[in-house]
């Protein structure tokens, strides 16, 4: 259940940032991701590979127009927590003025 989760969650933290806490002079909320994860992650909403942004630290799907945060070198990938990067392309059938 919920601790399985939360051990789940502290190892992988702890495997992301290479068993050490931040690197000394980094920001807190600044650590980057894996680039080895990139492989496993998709968008949670259209399933598609998604792009990893180094300048803003964030997963970018160009098809939705959306970017997930990472955070301490985890993903957010909960539909909430992405921006909007650019506007969203007509859905399918509407008509376009």
């Amino acid at each position: 259940g919920e601790a399985m989760l939360r051990g789940a969650t502290v190892v992988l933290r702890r495997a992301l940032s290479g068993g050490q806490g931040p690197e000394p002079g980094q920001v807190p909320g600044s650590a980057r991701l894996e680039p080895s994860l990139l492989r496993f992650l998709v968008c949670p909403l259209s399933k598609r590979p998604l792009r990893y942004n180094e300048a803003t630290n964030e997963l970018i799907n160009e098809e939705l127009g959306i970017a997930y945060p990472v955070i301490d070198g985890i993903p957010n990938m909960i539909p909430e927590a992405a921006r909007t990067t650019q506007k969203k392309p007509p859905a399918e059938g509407s008509k376009q003025p």
